[in-house]
């Protein structure tokens, strides 16, 4: 279901924001981006805001249409089954219209403001993802323990796997802007639907030779992370999602389509669900 009040004009910037069971603190966050779309950012009236939710069972939806109504340039995407983070901005990429997209998580971990130091530098890489890992980063309180190893542990597997990120230190923080001319060349690379997606993205966009800035921002660490629950599950999910994309990127990447390779995929993916 897709509910919009299209802009006049073709708009200049599209902000993605993905939301699932975020019934209880899109609230503050989303009127946050709202105004940031209206008064911060340099595109004026050519900037829209698309907010993908796939699969909410906690009333998320009808909080944001509330929100939202009779507001210029605003999509809400409802889809009834869960997509997963990855899956659901790639869905949302299909409805943005502006030649730069962002997207940003929904919990307001990212302050509005940062997104203008990765616009910015918009002028000279087709791909700015923020980082929390940077010296130049500030984290006002600091992570629990157990995010943070995970965190890093993360880090050193993607740089094992894949040579060319050695120098990102943090491919996961939610808040990434690019030149909708990288996403139309790469699209059909972006194959990851969970957290892996954002390594997908990265690392598509290295090996397509566009040039990808890591910099440091701002963020708030917020309780009710969707790594919180299951977190166990969630490591092998993503463990095995960067054994997909490292195979994609590979002569074995005719694995992938083999249909005992995809019927053993779908059934872990399958139990992977919560």
């Amino acid at each position: 279901m897709l509910e919009t009040t299209a802009l006049e004009e073709k708009p200049q910037f599209s902000l993605v924001i993905p939301a699932y069971n975020e019934a209880g603190r899109i609230e503050s966050a989303l009127k946050d981006l709202m105004f940031a779309l209206d008064y911060q950012y340099s595109f004026g009236k050519n900037s829209e805001l698309l907010i993908i939710m796939d699969g909410c069972e906690d009333g998320t939806p009808e909080t944001v249409k509330a929100l939202i109504k009779n507001r210029l340039g605003i999509t809400a995407i409802v889809l009834p089954n869960r997509l997963g983070k990855g899956g659901a901005i790639i869905e949302a990429l299909k409805y943005a219209k502006g030649d730069l997209i962002a997207f940003i998580d929904a919990d307001g971990s990212v302050p509005t403001g940062e997104l203008n130091k990765l616009i910015k530098l918009t002028n000279q890489y087709d791909l700015v993802i923020g980082s929390r890992y940077k010296k130049s980063s500030v984290m006002p309180f600091r992570r629990p323990v157990r995010r943070f190893l995970f965190s890093r542990s993360f880090n050193v597997l993607v740089k094992l796997m894949f040579w060319r990120l050695h120098e990102i230190k943090d491919t996961q923080c939610g808040a990434k802007v690019f030149k909708k001319d990288l996403i139309d060349a790469i699209n059909g690379d972006l194959l990851i639907t969970d957290f892996v997606f954002d390594v997908n993205l990265i690392y598509s966009a290295s090996r397509h030779g566009f040039g990808v800035k890591e910099v440091g921002i701002t963020w708030i660490e917020k309780d009710g992370g969707k790594l919180s629950g299951g977190l166990t599950k969630q490591i092998l999910v993503m463990a095995f999602s960067l054994f997909n994309l490292r195979l994609h990127y590979s002569p074995l990447k005719g694995f992938l389509e083999a249909r005992p390779f995809k019927k053993l995929t779908d059934t872990f993916y399958s139990w992977s669900k919560p």
